[in-house]
């Protein structure tokens, strides 16, 4: 009963590469080390109860991994994580979270060495805490073990869905240094980053009683604009989700005069035509406009660039009691680039929220009045503009700082194995934007003509005009703990374990912004406020009982008083069972929760936008004016888009308050599988699960409202149909020689609190191969396969009080993940391959995008074929070399047969893709 878990003990005995990457000599010891999902130390040559991934340094070296981030992408139960690469415009800008079985981050347990790590400073969505993986060091992991069962009874709230645990190496010697860059073949500027790290230590522990190491990593990620990449993007794209893609902007700089004279105007032959002139100045005029490359600034692939620094000591107070010392500090900072805000008049205000003052403000772009120094007319002009005066100032840095301080001593005594530890962490987070206006202050620069269009304007105006802004957050923590175990007698298939614990917290969050978005005074910019804090106590046992050699069953309980929250009292009970030597049967019965945290149950005041939402009652006729627009003239081109998104992506206002009275998530899990290993060198494990999680807390879900808006009054607000809805929807009809008429105005808001209302019921199959081949003097071939096969993924319908359909197959929701991986290792040389596959998904998410039906991608002019995202297949291969001495040189080739990125017709952004080729050197003083 080998598989994953003999990985761990290998990976602390030796380093000989086997089906995990390690191996051990026949005659090596068996050793007890804590399993990620028990507090009992216990012999890892079988398998526990519960199952336990494990990705070793040898196995990460094969990935090629710059980042933490890219080990986790190989969990096929790794699905809807965060990755900061997509973050510029959530409330958690510059981070990656990890999210298994679909349940979210927040249910999702990160440990760093068995113990928990700050979150983040800011909160997805203003709401969803989680650990920031970025600001994990990845080249001083010894293995990374994965729980895939609920564990709230060992670790307490938020192991729902399952425990990541990046296990660090404990003492090191010598000096080593790494180094990598990775790009891609296909574009110069795509997937480019560099790594660089040094790890330094001495000290023998065993010889010298002590030992000190440190270990530095820095990594950079390039960035690039979309003009770029434009040659590489699939025409799918650009016919079907942007046809304005890498089209130069009509808004421009000095700009361009664009409306229409009045009936009255002095010239008959002038009265009620519409005009287009560009401004004097223009540097490129295309199609009788003036033009900006606004592609060349508008950057989809952030910049990123992180140092993490992770140190520890080792002391032997005596030959049972060892001092020890954690520090873990990391700096990252992630850059967004925009291109230059523009000036637009279309006679619909912007709307946003004001807490503070608990009501809706509005913002109407201005024409340029009459006698202002740059309006040449008789009569209010329409400019579209560009502020291109500075193009450098338009742009969001989110910069964090995170650290974790412990002490801690482990010792036996009496008979106890026991383990004790204070510590402080936290994370500090300032993500700064510019690029939106000061309503006011924008207002007065352009209707005084102080601004001067197409001139060179001052930083200090252009700074009142465009203020930055800002996001910040802090979460902290303090913390003690302690945990013993010991036999407490002997059964007839071992020794009785016992463990026990205790550890207490201080955790404190506060999320705000800068006083200009406090006061709403920038527009279309919600807010956050989020204080308060909270002391967290548990108590915990387990017990492990080998009742027979063939039987052992494991018990756990835990206590957590969180908050003012109700004490959650949380059992877990598993059992497994040898058959015989070759076939293990095991299950595992538990309850989990998650406590509300204080961004839920504090002094909230969340005012945000919602973006891209179908607005059921205005879509269609969207769509059609987009269809008749898109094969009009230059701007009518240019409007068509804008169309469209008046009522298939629409934005707008929704307020979110804490609620005290919170109660924690619940859960129930079972799982059950079993592991056969025929031969001595191959080995199978399979396991079932099945989660049901209660009393989620959310706010109501923004697509069943706007569906059901009929059935529940009141619950959307809506302005009247607005003048740019007139002005399109007429000149539309001019065009196509037939009326469109919008059958109500745009939302203006939702209001909304948290609540405990909804539930997820999720269940499937995790499998795992692992096969060695010992072949002589051709070396040693090692073979890993794993999958994930989703049964059943439901949330929960609050309108139609029951849950949803199931959701399996729907968008980017894979009913089955695959990755197999093999390994050949002949002296110096290692040479290996990956081949990851998902299946193909609907586009829909649930019942209510109605917009991605097979009806509604022919509305749209979708074809049938793209209204499907298609399946996708990944080849990567990786070759080392360690015969030149103390150096290892690796290279990795990944997406071997250049395979293009899906074709998604909801994808926000161009995101292709070629083979990337990485190459790393190490060095070993």
């Amino acid at each position: 009963m080998k598989t994953s878990v003999v990985a761990v003990a290998m990976t602390v005995a030796t380093s000989h590469v086997s089906a995990q990457g390690v191996t051990t000599p026949a005659a090596q010891p068996i050793q007890k080390v804590y399993v990620t999902g028990s507090n009992i130390k216990r012999a890892v040559d079988v398998e526990t109860s519960s199952p336990v991934q494990v990705i070793n340094a040898a196995e990460i070296a094969t990935i090629g991994a710059s980042t933490v981030k890219d080990v986790l992408d190989t969990l096929t139960a790794n699905t809807g994580a965060l990755s900061d690469l997509g973050g510029g415009n959530s409330f958690a800008s510059g981070a990656s979270g990890v999210s298994l079985r679909n349940l979210g981050k927040n249910s999702t347990l990160t440990l760093l060495n068995g113990r928990r790590v700050s979150n983040y400073g800011l909160a997805d969505g203003g709401q969803e805490t989680f650990v920031n993986i970025d600001a994990l060091p990845s080249e001083i992991i010894e293995r990374v073990e994965i729980l895939l069962d609920g564990a709230s009874a060992v670790y307490g709230s938020d192991a729902v869905a399952g425990v990541i645990n990046v296990i660090t190496k404990k003492d090191f010697q010598g000096t080593t240094v790494r180094a990598s860059a990775r790009q891609s073949l296909l574009n110069s500027k795509l997937d480019k980053d560099q790594t660089a790290s040094i790890t330094s230590g001495f000290g023998d522990l065993a010889r010298d009683g002590y030992n000190v190491f440190g270990h530095i990593e820095a990594y950079h990620r390039n960035p690039y604009t979309d003009r770029e990449i434009e040659a590489t993007v699939g025409p799918w794209y650009i016919k079907h989700v942007n046809p304005s893609f890498g089209v130069t902007s009509t808004f421009s700089y000095p700009g361009n005069f664009v409306d229409r004279y009045p009936t009255n105007y002095s010239d008959p032959a002038l009265a009620g035509k519409n005009f287009t002139t560009p401004r004097a100045g223009c540097a490129t005029i295309v199609d009788g406009t003036c033009r900006f490359d606004q592609y060349d600034r508008l950057g989809i692939h952030a910049e990123a660039e992180r140092v993490n620094f992770y140190g520890g000591g080792r002391l032997n107070l005596s030959p049972t009691h060892t001092l020890y010392s954690e520090v873990t500090l990391a700096q990252t900072s992630t850059t967004y680039y925009n291109p230059p805000p523009i000036m637009q008049f279309t006679g619909t205000p912007t709307r946003w929220y004001s807490s503070k003052e608990g009501q809706l403000k509005f913002f109407t772009e201005p024409k340029l009045p009459v006698g202002h120094p740059d309006n040449p007319y008789s009569f209010p002009v329409s400019l579209r503009y560009r502020y291109a005066d500075d193009v450098e100032m338009f742009k969001s840095n989110a910069k964090a700082k995170q650290y974790r301080v412990l002490v801690g001593v482990e010792g036996i005594d009496y008979g106890w194995d026991w383990n004790a530890a204070i510590g402080a962490m936290g994370s500090k987070v300032d993500n700064n934007l510019r690029s939106a206006k000061h309503a006011a202050n924008y207002l007065s620069a352009v209707l005084t003509g102080e601004y001067r269009f197409g001139g060179k304007n001052s930083p200090e105006l252009l700074n009142r005009m465009f203020p930055n802004i800002l996001f910040g957050g802090e979460s902290k923590q303090v913390f003690a703990d302690i945990k013993a175990s010991r036999e407490l007698m002997q059964l007839p298939g071992g020794g009785l374990g016992l463990a026990v614990g205790a550890d207490v917290r201080r955790d404190t969050f506060d999320a705000f912004t800068s006083d200009n978005v406090a006061n709403a005074e920038v527009v279309g910019y919600g807010s956050i406020a989020v204080s308060g804090a909270r002391n967290i106590a548990a108590a915990f046992a387990e017990l492990n009982a080998p009742l027979t050699k063939q039987l052992e069953v494991n018990g756990a309980l835990r206590v957590d008083k969180v908050g003012s929250t109700d004490a959650s009292v949380v059992p877990k009970l598993s059992a497994r069972y040898e058959v015989n030597k070759s076939f293990m049967l095991r299950g595992t019965v538990a309850h989990g929760f998650r406590a509300p945290n204080v961004a839920e149950t504090g002094k909230v005041a969340l005012s945000a936008f919602n973006n891209g939402t179908q607005d059921p009652k205005r879509c269609a006729v969207a769509n059609q004016i987009f269809d008749v627009l898109k094969n009009g003239n230059t701007l009518d081109k240019a409007d068509s888009n804008r169309a469209r998104d008046l009522g298939c992506r629409v934005s707008f206002a929704s307020s979110v308050q804490g609620n005290p009275e919170l109660e924690p998530e619940k859960s129930r899990s079972f799982n059950a599988g079993f592991v056969l290993e025929p031969f001595k060198d191959l080995s199978l494990t399979m396991d079932y699960y099945h989660i049901e999680r209660r009393n989620e807390i959310g706010t109501k879900n923004t697509n069943e409202v706007l569906a059901n808006e009929d059935q529940v009054p009141g619950s959307v607000q809506r302005l009247p149909v607005t003048a740019d809805d007139l002005r399109l929807a007429a000149r539309a009809g001019e065009l196509a020689g037939r009326t469109f008429t919008w059958p109500v105005g745009p939302v203006s808001a939702l209001y909304r609190r948290y609540e405990n209302l909804d539930k997820t019921r999720v269940s499937g199959v995790d499998m795992e191969i692992n096969h060695q081949w010992n072949m002589g003097s051709a070396g040693r071939l090692a073979t890993n396969v794993k999958a994930n096969y989703q049964l059943d993924y439901r949330g929960w319908d609050s309108i139609d009080d029951a849950y949803t359909e199931n959701l399996v197959g729907n968008y980017e929701n894979y009913r089955y993940t695959v990755r197999a991986a093999t390994n050949w290792k002949r002296g110096d040389w290692n040479v290996g391959g990956v081949v990851t596959y998902v299946p193909e998904t609907e586009l829909i998410d649930t019942k209510y995008t109605t917009n991605y039906t097979p009806a509604g991608c022919e509305a749209q002019g979708i074809p049938a074929d793209y209204c499907r995202l298609k399946e996708d297949v990944l080849v990567n291969l990786n070759l080392s070399y360690s015969g030149i001495r103390n150096t290892t040189v690796s290279a990795y080739l990944n997406n071997v047969f250049n395979r293009k990125e899906r074709i998604d017709m909801r994808a926000g952004n161009p995101e292709p893709r070629g083979t990337t080729l990485r190459l790393a050197l190490e060095y070993r003083f």
